[in-house]
C-alpha cells in the first residue's frame, strides 16, 4: 500500500496521502488529476475503472480497494 499511496500523492501533487484522504478535496483538484488516477489504475495495477465507478469513489482507501483481489 505504501507504493500506492506514494503514486497517488505524486499524481495529486501533495507531500503525502492517507487511506482516508478524500482525493476530490485535494487543493487544486482537476480533471487532469482524475485522469492521472484512472491511468495509474489501468497501467500500473491492471484495474481499469469506468468513469461511473470512479465517480462513486471518495477516498484513496476506496481507490486502493479496487486493486485488491
Amino acid at each position: 500500500m505504501e507504493l500506492f499511496l506514494k503514486r497517488v500523492a505524486d499524481i495529486l501533487d501533495v507531500p503525502q496521502v492517507e487511506p482516508g484522504t478524500r482525493f476530490r478535496e485535494t487543493e487544486g483538484w482537476c480533471s487532469l488529476m482524475a485522469f492521472g488516477l484512472l491511468v495509474m489504475m489501468e497501467n500500473d495495477y491492471k484495474r481499469p475503472l469506468a468513469i461511473e465507478e470512479f465517480m462513486r469513489l471518495e477516498t484513496v482507501g476506496e481507490l486502493f480497494s479496487r486493486i485488491s483481489p
